[in-house]
């Protein structure tokens, strides 16, 4: 079965979960803050790395196996909630929604769109072969806004196959997910999801039928023939809307900033706080934005092969 999904982050999760529920090892890294402002000390680190690495391997215990190979995973990471539309398959228009958002990590961004995009192109290629053949597919679908319109463009992808002729099966990533322990946790895309938990999301599989794929299919044609330079799910259905939609946050987060700031800061608490499924490049354009319309200025610029909004800001005097 050829597994789709719509992010890096989540193609890699998904790899290591075919790995059958086993614990694969690897790093595992702890955080404590202490409410003195003091480093704790390095029993206390060794003790919180010894507990993270043992509930790690609880995990894997628990795990309900995933079947299948990792060379089935197919990777469409295309941010396709931004950005123009209006083109087949994986084009121009695409190179540079993606190029824009990877330029907000200078060293890094050219390379990392350049991958994403031969990734997303290979992925292609191999879904029109395999499932020309006749081989199923299960789709790991979410509200998250890339993941929603990946849906919607994957069944247009599919379109030429004939809906009738396909086996699809569709993930839809649940609200929350409960765990022992009164734990409740919510994911805003597959991205955020841990390897040994995917067997267990997989029960949450429904089979797609040829009429929902072909309404997915046409919902994506009605889009591309908007164009709107931004797409959002809102009261659950995914709609074109202006670049500006999620201005109101992250001005409201400004608000509480006087004199000069760090711009990370703003960023990581508009996606902490929010989580609105967007990515931290789409509020650093954003603010960019706000610094060429003048209600900003930059104080400082990132060092060298840093992230665009690794500067200190303030805001103008107008």
């Amino acid at each position: 079965m050829l597994e789709v999904v719509f992010s890096d982050s989540a193609a890699g999760s998904l790899s290591v979960a075919m790995g059958g529920g086993r614990h694969v090892g690897g790093a595992v890294s702890v955080s404590i803050l202490r409410s003195d402002g003091r480093k704790p000390t390095k029993a206390k680190l060794k003790k919180a790395q010894r507990e993270a690495e043992e509930q790690e391997r609880r995990n894997w215990t628990q795990a309900i196996p995933l079947e299948g190979s990792r060379r089935d995973v197919l990777a469409f990471s295309l941010a396709l909630s931004v950005g123009d539309i209006q083109e087949e398959g994986i084009g121009p228009k695409r190179e540079a929604a993606v190029s824009q958002l990877m330029g907000t990590y200078p060293d890094m961004g050219k390379k990392a769109a350049e991958r994403l995009l031969e990734t997303s192109r290979s992925s292609l290629s191999v879904l029109r072969e395999r499932v020309g053949r006749g081989e199923p597919l299960r789709i790991w679908a979410s509200g998250n806004p890339d993941e929603a319109c990946g849906l919607c463009w994957i069944m247009e992808q599919l379109r030429a196959f004939g809906f009738d002729n396909l086996e699809i099966t569709i993930v839809t990533l649940p609200d929350f997910e409960e765990r022992s322990g009164s734990i409740a946790v919510q994911y805003t895309g597959w991205g955020e999801v841990e390897p040994h938990q995917w067997g267990k999301l997989a029960d949450h599989g429904r089979k797609l039928s040829s009429a929902v794929a072909r309404v997915l299919a046409d919902q994506w044609r009605e889009l591309q023939a908007e164009n709107a330079p931004l797409r959002a799910v809102l009261n659950g259905r995914l709609v074109s809307v202006p670049e500006s939609l999620y201005d109101f946050v992250i001005l409201r987060e400004l608000a509480h900033e006087s004199g000069e700031f760090m711009e990370a800061q703003v960023v990581g608490r508009v996606l902490g706080k929010y989580r609105l499924g967007i990515g931290d490049a789409w509020v650093a354009l954003r603010i960019e934005q706000f610094v060429q319309d003048g209600l900003l200025e930059p104080v400082t610029q990132p060092a060298q092969g840093e992230p665009a909004y690794h500067r200190i800001l303030r805001k103008s005097e107008v």
